[in-house]
């Protein structure tokens, strides 16, 4: 562990994009481990309704302005870093948020935990996506992700900071709203077809948000993740087809999908501003792209995760009730 920071890696947590997906996971998760919690968000009505039955410390922040973001950190043992932003606006916003975060946690002295993605490896090689796999991308969004990562190595090896990354599959769940996992889980809950990307029978890392803030959570509280990338895998993976196939048996209905193929992204793509973010990403969904957890398992002896099962009736209950 880096000696630039002091603090306590179980102590007071301040959640960065909170009312998100994977933020609010974090939120509940760190509640449940009776942790100190300081939820930082934009929109202060979404939280205050998302947290009415939880105590947390609700903070508003523009993450672009930095010393919004300074302000949000304040008194924080541990920063987890969830912040996302739509896809159109990641070339532009997610490099001023990062040097904003960066310098508020050197600043206050806190310790960080980044939630990363799978983009910066490119199309997979061999039969999983390990910590050591090359960083093949050749998409604007997957370089801009290894730019994000080593930065935040690159100061947790100058001694500025502490840092930790976490990368995962793709998240579905309980307030997880996104362009892929919307019209998959959505759409049956509306009586639609469920709607994968490219091909339905290609295997496909998938993982359930609660599990993702538990790993999360658990690679921040050991002094020993500071300075390392840890994969976390969750539940098997799975192609399309077997995956809808799970959503409508929950729904005792008669599987209704339909792809998203890679012509029609092409079509699409100069009208649809979301199917255009989506087309250089094609490569994730035509071949088979599977995460590799073993590292996280032998680190923390645990593979404990929800099946797909439970996670899917989790997710479609909420999606009944939203």
């Amino acid at each position: 562990m880096n000696n630039k920071s002091q603090k306590k890696i179980d102590g007071k947590a301040v959640v960065l994009g909170a009312t998100g997906g994977l933020g609010s996971a974090v939120v509940f998760e760190l509640v449940k481990r009776e942790r100190s919690v300081i939820a930082v968000t934009r929109n202060l009505q979404k939280a205050r309704k998302m947290f009415q039955n939880i105590d947390v410390e609700i903070r508003q922040a523009d993450l672009m302005d930095q010393e919004q973001t300074l302000t949000a950190v304040q008194g924080a043992d541990v920063v987890y870093h969830c912040v996302n932003v739509l896809y159109t606006k990641w070339l532009k916003e997610f490099p001023i948020i990062n040097n904003n975060i960066l310098a508020a946690v050197k600043e206050v002295g806190a310790n960080l935990v980044f939630a990363d993605n799978l983009y910066m490896y490119g199309e997979m090689q061999g039969d999983k996506i390990s910590e050591e796999h090359p960083l093949n991308a050749e998409s604007k969004k997957g370089k801009l992700r290894v730019r994000l990562a080593k930065q935040i190595l690159d100061a947790h090896s100058k001694g500025d900071i502490n840092a930790v990354i976490v990368r995962f599959g793709d998240f579905y769940g309980p307030n997880v709203v996104n362009g892929f996992t919307k019209p998959l889980l959505e759409n049956p809950v509306k009586g639609k077809a469920a709607t994968w990307l490219v091909d339905l029978d290609k295997k496909h890392s998938l993982m359930y948000i609660v599990d993702a803030a538990k790993g999360m959570v658990m690679a921040s509280e050991n002094p020993n993740s500071y300075g390392q990338i840890f994969h976390v895998e969750g539940a098997e993976s799975v192609t399309g087809r077997e995956f809808i196939t799970m959503i409508f048996q929950e729904l005792n209905q008669e599987p209704n999908m339909k792809v998203l193929s890679e012509s029609t992204i092409k079509i699409l793509a100069p009208f649809i501003p979301i199917v255009k973010e989506l087309k250089e990403l094609t490569y994730e969904w035509k071949h088979p792209f599977i995460i590799d957890g073993t590292k996280y398992v032998s680190a923390f002896n645990t593979t404990e995760h929800t099946v797909h099962k439970i996670a899917i009736k989790e997710t479609l209950d909420w999606f009944k009730q939203t």
